[in-house]
């Protein structure tokens, strides 16, 4: 099944479709005035700050198991022996990964919340995990896209995870001229800029095959890598001490504008599987 992205019907989305999308949006204003007024650090309660945080991560693990069950929908539509399977298969295993990071923290937050967090954490093998097999669907599709054009795709894919790795050296050693991650050993920080390089480069992929799939349906699930994209590069921007350059108007909102794409990551692409899933049946 080679599926033409030139060809991608249009998404006519149902009425399930549109009624979910609503209650996306509440979720993501639910976020946004918890994240942002903080109610429940108000309440006379013992460590009511962690609670307003436990909160928030609720509706980020919700979104986040959305996306990850929504993505198993949609993959069963496809036969094993068909293309399309293992791509979305992939791509469905890395937001189970990132599931496992979402849990994974509240565990860690559980014991580290009044200390401070270790600098590698098993939060970071899902993270990685999930990019792994991001970076992985991405090469499944764009070699079914391109299956016409003769080349070493494989050595094209492992071309730019060299790129990438050597891209995040270069912006390490800029970071640590410029006086950023202080107190921060190399390999964290390396890792911390890591995260980010490969958000854009895999969020740059998922831009190309949006213009090529148009308003196909096959197209859309890629977007929530756009949003994780920009939210990773802004929370890393001040996890090196970028927050400096800003005023603090400047930074709490830029802040929750981060949060929101983070979150609205997970939601876009969990809509995105039902589009899909529904327009399929």
């Amino acid at each position: 099944m080679n599926i033409s992205p030139n060809t991608e019907p249009i998404v006519r989305h149902s009425s399930r479709t549109w009624k979910w999308a609503a209650v996306a949006g509440i979720w993501l204003a639910l976020f946004g005035l918890l994240y942002w007024y903080e109610p429940i650090s108000n309440l006379p309660i013992p460590n009511a700050d962690y609670w307003n945080d436990k909160a928030t991560d609720v509706i980020i693990l919700i979104a986040a198991l959305a996306a990850a069950i929504l993505g198993i929908r949609l993959t069963r539509h496809f036969q094993p022996s068909e293309p399309p399977h293992r791509i979305w298969l992939t791509f469905t295993l890395g937001w189970w990964a990132w599931v496992g990071g979402e849990l994974t923290g509240f565990v860690y937050d559980y014991y580290y919340w009044f200390t401070e967090f270790p600098e590698f954490t098993v939060i970071d093998v899902f993270w990685l995990l999930g990019y792994i097999f991001f970076g992985l669907s991405l090469y499944y599709q764009f070699r079914l896209i391109y299956s016409y054009k003769r080349g070493r795709k494989t050595a094209l894919y492992l071309s730019f995870i060299v790129l990438a790795l050597l891209l995040a050296l270069g912006l390490n050693q800029l970071a640590l001229a410029a006086g950023l991650g202080e107190g921060v050993s190399w390999g964290a920080l390396y890792l911390a800029v890591l995260y980010p390089v490969f958000d854009l480069v895999e969020g740059a992929a998922a831009l190309w095959l949006f213009f090529l799939f148009g308003r196909g349906y096959l197209g859309r699930p890629w977007w929530g890598l756009i949003a994780f994209a920009i939210a990773d590069a802004i929370n890393i921007f001040f996890w090196m001490g970028g927050y400096n350059w800003l005023s603090d108007p400047a930074y709490y909102q830029l802040d929750l504008f981060s949060n929101i794409a983070y979150v609205g990551g997970y939601l876009i692409t969990a809509l995105a599987f039902l589009a899909a899933h529904e327009h399929m049946k």
